[in-house]
């Protein structure tokens, strides 16, 4: 069952742990097999499933979000030493930190490699990418210089560095940094640094690279910082190696440390390196209702309800609801509920091709307001990382997710 929590890569263990988003306790291994070397970095695919770097095997493996296991081999075409990783606007982008230094870009839908950005230094090193929400450009890590480097998403082109190479410290103090993220405030975090009291989160103006605060000191040279994101609750939470492999919280927008979320080897935590919370895309879809059948029968009744599915107006699917009513829901008004999205694309199943891909849902139904509540219930393999997600349907807007 998918549930939404922090997904953390173990590299010694070669998996990707998942902990409950309010406790931290262990939940379960997120992700397992298919060859598993050297897990770094990871993202959530479009289809809800698990994206892993293995910097092992040079390629980027895709996991089943509901059981943890390995089902291919998303992308591999020219990546070398793959780290970081980011999706946006339907593609993804993988930072190369060996020969070919730089980004690779790939289709987020297929696999398939659309091109790589260039660094403009020699030998950066690339850690981590991410793209600002703010000024739409891909912000790329880079360890060796303790920089970054800024990039049109179109063009490919460079912006040039946000700020001077480290010589060999960076500015604010940075040192072979290893991760970067944009915090509530829209300002850019990065985690790194030297020992002698100075590990931890620097904060910079994301615009001019104007180094702001030291903002998250992990308080001992034993705490090396890796991998950093922020929570659903607006906090910041960093992996850390060393003298404990485990996840700290600090708070927002105080910078104090909080807790070790994740204590150390927490669910046999090894090795942490790159984190995320899983909360998948929402899938929101708008029911266009073509039938609406009421049939009687000495149970008491049922309702047969069917439709195109359409998705920013196309029409991407067909739905199938069946609402049965009994005694036993006669006092609420309301009903139980399945309904079956089935996906177009390919050939017509008895014509040649396979079942469509799909979605089921189970839940109510109520009556006097018309909606509906439940979660996911059975999915094909291009929508299994929804299964156990809530949705909710308004009038003839359905939510997943």
């Amino acid at each position: 069952m998918t549930t939404k929590g922090l997904l953390v890569t173990s590299q010694f263990n070669k998996t990707v742990l998942s902990y409950d988003e309010q406790t931290g306790a262990f939940v379960q291994v997120a992700a397992s097999g298919g060859g598993l070397g050297d897990p770094v970095g990871l993202v959530i695919g479009l289809d809800g499933n698990l994206l892993v770097s293995d910097g092992q095997t040079n390629q980027v493996k895709r996991y089943n979000s509901a059981t943890g296991a390995f089902m291919d081999v998303f992308a591999s075409t020219n990546l070398s030493g793959p780290i970081g990783m980011t999706i946006h606007q339907g593609v993804l982008y993988v930072t190369n930190s060996n020969s070919p230094q730089g980004v690779q870009r790939f289709d987020a839908a297929t696999g398939v490699n659309t091109g790589n950005f260039v660094p403009g230094i020699a030998n950066p090193s690339p850690r981590d990418v991410k793209v600002n929400p703010a000024n739409n450009r891909l912000y790329v890590l880079y360890y060796n210089a303790a920089t970054i480097e800024t990039f049109d998403l179109t063009t490919m082109a460079s912006f040039g560095l946000l700020m001077p190479v480290g010589n060999p410290l960076g500015s604010g103090g940075l040192f072979t940094p290893s991760a970067i993220a944009f915090g509530p405030d829209g300002n850019l975090y990065i985690s790194g640094g030297t020992f002698g009291g100075n590990l931890g989160v620097r904060r910079y103006n994301p615009t001019t690279g104007a180094f702001i605060d030291f903002f998250a000191n992990t308080g001992s040279d034993l705490y090396s910082p890796f991998g950093i994101t922020f929570g659903p609750d607006n906090n910041l939470y960093v992996a850390i190696q060393g003298g404990a492999n485990a996840v700290m919280r600090f708070n927002y927008p105080s910078g104090a440390f909080m807790d070790f979320f994740v204590p150390n080897g927490g669910g046999g935590l090894t090795a942490p390196f790159h984190l995320t919370f899983r909360t998948g895309p929402t899938l929101t879809f708008t029911l266009h209702r073509e039938c609406l059948t009421n049939v009687e029968d000495p149970g008491m009744g049922w309702q047969i309800e069917g439709g195109k599915v359409l998705e920013n107006g196309e029409h991407v699917a067909n739905y199938s609801s069946v609402k049965r009513m009994s005694c036993g829901t006669r006092e609420q008004n309301t009903a139980q509920l399945w309904m079956t999205l089935f996906f177009l694309g390919g050939k017509p199943s008895g014509k040649g091709g396979p079942p469509p891909q799909n979605i089921t849902l189970h839940g109510a139904h109520d009556f006097n307001s018309g909606d509906e509540i439940g979660s996911v219930s059975a999915a094909s393999s291009a929508f299994s990382g929804y299964i156990g997600e809530q949705f909710v349907r308004v009038a003839n807007t359905l939510t997943i997710g």
